[in-house]
């Protein structure tokens, strides 16, 4: 693999022990890929500390680098815990994730930004286009490469740390211009669109797509960056989809023509309301009605205006006796939802607003089995639960019975 005299030298140990060690995992990692050489990367994520917590292999290689006085030297930002401890309107943390962890002192010594989101391109650490970045977290990947052009595989744990050390990622995949072509076309052909309906497209163009890269047609009117979130989180979770194109909305997509690479489609698939009700079905393996336990939603983080959709649902009305609303998002966005007294509805009528991870405490007791009812596609697709759209959701929180289709 060819190296630049700069990064010889940091192979070599000259720019410190801790860059060297990186190094040589990056050259190792990239000589069995068969990439054929590095790229200055200009921003990192890192996976979550509480999944990471019982990982010895994975803390013991962090504190060597602490102990080589290794620090990241592009912006780099971490995913949430599964629940803030510092948030007095958190839950209850499942026993498996209390007491310390000693990643998140490693972390701040690395000097890795506390920001504790799975969606750090809305607070904390944004790209823009055409950035090279190191992350993790498939929702955010597949959201920067599509909606903001930046450049970014789905990387495994380790890498997006030895590239926040050395600056440095393989080129390969996603950061060259012949692998961000669109592959498969997908034509959406609803009689009437919703921004709900993104979270089961998504869903169902993982299925169909696998890692192949979608142009997505007939929603340009709907899309919205929430709507793009969730759509985008589905989609890396039923496949392994890391871009989507949307003509004439993402930046690389300014015609259909443009965004297939100037080719013929490799496939064309169409999305009527068959398949997307077909696809909501699939999505509730719960099944449908019943009581309920939990009301979880933003997975990934709500972004700020649907923090204050649910709130306007919720004025003036009260979560049912033994059923709890759990609302995930970013720090950013619960300052400023107490600042406008947005926070305060939502308390007041018994749902909990806190920066976590839904997937995380859905997955172990004492919440692995209860009864669950989420809007989000990822949690639909790695936990049994019901599907519905944000203001079914709030309806299920209310009466503590799950919606019938």
């Amino acid at each position: 693999m060819h190296l630049t005299k700069i990064e010889e030298e940091m192979l070599a140990g000259k720019m410190g022990p801790a860059v060297e060690l990186a190094m040589k995992t990056i050259v190792q990692m990239g000589e069995g890929l068969d990439a054929e050489r590095l790229i200055a990367t200009e921003g990192s994520h890192l996976g979550n500390v509480d999944l990471l917590r019982r990982c010895t292999g994975y803390i013991g290689i962090v504190e060597k680098f602490v102990e080589l006085g290794a620090e990241v030297q592009i912006p780099t930002s971490v995913n949430p815990y599964p629940a803030d401890p510092r948030n007095s309107e958190s839950p209850t943390i499942p026993e498996v994730f209390q007491g310390p962890s000693p990643l998140e002192d490693y972390y701040r010594r690395l000097q890795v930004i506390p920001n504790w989101t799975c969606t750090p391109y809305l607070y904390g650490n944004i790209p823009r286009f055409g950035q090279h970045l190191s992350w993790e977290e498939s929702s955010a990947v597949i959201y920067v490469n599509s909606v903001i052009g930046a450049r970014a595989n789905r990387e495994p744990i380790l890498m997006d740390l030895v590239s926040a050390i050395t600056g440095r990622t393989l080129h390969s995949g996603l950061h060259m211009d012949e692998n961000r072509r669109g592959e498969i076309l997908c034509n959406v052909k609803l009689k009437e669109l919703k921004c709900d309906d993104f979270a089961a497209i998504g869903y169902y163009l993982g299925k169909v797509c696998g890692t192949a890269i979608p142009v997505i047609d007939g929603i340009q009117q709907k899309a919205s960056m929430a709507s793009l979130k969730n759509m985008g989180a589905a989609a890396a979770s039923t496949g392994a989809i890391s871009m989507y194109h949307i003509p004439g909305l993402t930046p690389e997509a300014p015609t259909l023509e443009k965004a297939l690479g100037d080719r013929k489609p490799t496939e064309i698939v169409e999305i009527d309301d068959r398949v997307l009700e077909e696809t909501k079905e699939e999505m509730s393996s719960a099944g449908h009605g019943g009581e309920i336990d939990i009301v979880g939603v933003g997975c990934p983080h709500y972004t700020f205006d649907e923090v204050v959709s649910i709130a306007r649902h919720l004025k003036g009305k009260k979560v049912k006796d033994g059923v709890q609303l759990w609302i995930c998002t970013h720090q950013g966005a619960i300052e400023l939802a107490k600042q406008q007294g947005i926070a305060e509805i939502i308390k007041e009528a018994g749902g909990r607003l806190f920066s976590g991870c839904l997937y995380c405490l859905h997955t172990v007791n004492p919440y692995a089995d209860m009864r669950l009812m989420s809007d989000s596609g990822k949690i639909c697709y790695y936990r049994r639960a019901l599907y519905g759209t944000q203001r079914e959701c709030v309806a299920a929180a209310l009466s503590g019975r799950g919606g019938e289709r």
